[in-house]
């Protein structure tokens, strides 16, 4: 690499992942908020799912607002808690401290399994960002107007909404299975509006395994999960008074998108989504404050096809060989591994590119230096060229820190060290890596103060999403490390606009050069 392209690498990284010295000293004075705003995360939804259907209330949507036709996640693990906790808190997962379903605790150095549902349940995902005294969009709303209420709601992906929600939001809502039927739960002590839990009207009973493609992989008929995501809580706003911000996880373009082949599934969910989001306009419409809410869709990752695969057994044996022990290893189209030995993590990443083969583009080791975490290039697939190498590294550091894991590893597009098979059902796609089709992600915005009718191909990412409706809603960010997006506001300020500018010259070389490796089946 030469020394002008190490400096831009290097300054990249910077831009991308520097420190984030927490919340702004000074609170503004209390005032009531005049505007609403509304996050629906369509969890791992692909862009192109938006064409598979007519779906004419997002079409109206996207006419009155902005659409982001390159949005990434722009971070690592690809999955749904730390893309949750990022679009709650503007924050990559290295300062939120959100990495994964699982990690190292760097104290004990234990598996640390904090979205499990009794961990959820005990605060352990919200300790996490609590230990940290972050920003997020809930503290900051409160910080401004302390009478206001931000409500995240899932279905059964308590996690979900949980780490999106974060410590700081006032009702945190998801359903439990309990006596063979999922039933509406809140989180911890976040106080659910009158009759949101033990109310046996939101109990659904859980179908047999054999009733089809839905309950066999998700114990809900197909479709009847994000709709009773959606009732419940439009039902929960309304005996609240409609929250100054709602966030929604719909969880079955990622669950069912897993298993199913074809396009047939995505378009039936998609058809419904566009069914669900004008029940959502037409209640806020008939409250009388659509004309005051500001609507985001997107999604926590993409999904890709998986087209091979790399046998688990060749992650645990190359950790083996190289006579340690895995703490955890997180698997599908990438895998992050902890290990009882860190200092053997550049001979187990040496050992998985050997045992993978074509299956493996890239291998990392963390290292600490007087810099602070980073991960270190160990191999490389000949023929990756520098510009790719330079974008998962970029990728890796958002995850660098003493929790991170000790090993990360890319695999090729269209590869996952997964095979699940659920009733029949086979794991058709994946997702948790920096591969192009895990990357990208939809991103629609809509409502006053953001501009109709744009498209735009700004490499927006999942940290934009907090600072950019604290914007529109009137509220100080925190010291985070998305930014506004300035091209999508009515009325941006010369400042706001000359940052997306900058981050625009660093980000584009890496959108560029995950789309060239994952053309054409990713083949060198």
């Amino acid at each position: 690499m030469s020394v002008p392209r190490l400096f831009t690498l290097f300054a990249l990284v910077s831009l991308l992942v520097a420190p984030s010295p927490g919340l702004a000293s000074n609170p503004p004075p209390h005032r009531d908020l005049k505007r609403y705003a509304v996050i629906i995360v369509l969890d791992g939804s692909r862009p192109d799912y938006f064409k598979l259907d007519a779906m004419p209330h997002l079409r109206a949507l996207m006419r009155r607002g902005t659409t982001y036709n390159q949005a990434f996640v722009g971070q690592e693990l690809a999955n749904t808690p730390p893309g949750h906790a990022t679009i709650g808190t503007g924050l990559l997962p290295k300062h939120d401290g959100v990495m994964g379903f699982l990690w190292e605790d760097p104290r004990s150095h234990t598996e640390f399994n904090p979205t499990e549902i009794w961990n959820v349940q005990a605060g352990q995902l919200e300790d996490v960002m609590r230990d940290r005294n972050i920003p997020s969009l809930a503290r900051q709303v409160h910080r401004v107007d302390r009478k206001a209420n931000v409500t995240s709601v899932a279905a059964h992906k308590c996690y979900a909404s949980d780490a999106m929600g974060t410590p700081w939001a006032n009702d945190i809502l998801c359903a439990l299975i309990y006596h063979n039927r999922w039933v509406a739960q809140a989180i911890g002590n976040h106080r659910p509006p009158p009759g949101a839990i033990n109310n046996p009207h939101w109990d659904v009973p859980i179908p047999p395994r054999t009733a089809g493609f839905g309950p066999a992989v998700q114990q809900w008929y197909k479709g009847a999960e994000n709709a009773w995501t959606m009732k419940y809580a439009l039902w929960a706003v309304r005996r609240i008074h409609y929250p100054r911000v709602l966030m929604i996880n719909l969880s079955e373009t990622d669950v069912l998108g897993h298993f199913a082949a074809g396009k047939s599934v995505p378009r039936f969910l998609m058809r419904e989504f566009d069914r669900l989001l004008g029940q959502l306009l037409s209640t806020y419409r008939k409250a009388g404050i659509l004309s005051r809410t500001d609507i985001v869709i997107t999604a926590d990752h993409g999904m890709s096809r998986i087209r091979a695969r790399l046998p688990y057994h060749d992650l645990s044996y190359a950790v083996a060989e190289a006579g340690t022990t895995p703490v955890y290893i997180e698997h599908d189209t990438a895998a992050s591994i902890g290990l009882s030995d860190s200092s053997r993590a550049p001979a187990v990443a040496t050992n998985i590119f050997r045992l993978g083969g074509n299956a493996v583009d890239a291998t990392y080791a963390k290292v600490h230096t007087r810099h602070g975490w980073s991960y270190h290039l160990i191999e490389s697939r000949p023929g990756l060229t520098p510009a790719v190498k330079d974008a998962y590294e970029v990728l890796a550091n958002t995850q660098a820190c003493a929790s991170g894991p000790d090993v990360f590893i890319v695999l090729a597009p269209h590869v996952s060290a997964r095979d699940i098979v659920a009733w029949g059902y086979h794991w058709e796609a994946g997702h948790l890596g920096p591969q192009w089709d895990d990357q990208h992600i939809p991103l629609i915005m809509a409502g006053p103060g953001i501009r109709h009718g744009v498209v735009s191909s700004y490499p927006a990412r999942l940290v934009d999403v907090a600072p950019t409706v604290e914007r529109l809603l009137g509220v100080p960010s925190g010291k985070v490390d998305g930014i506004v997006l300035a091209n999508a506001l009515t009325h941006a300020s010369a400042a706001e606009t000359k940052a997306q500018r900058s981050r625009r010259r660093f980000l584009m070389p890496v959108i560029r050069a995950l789309e060239k490796r994952s053309a054409h089946g990713g083949k060198l």
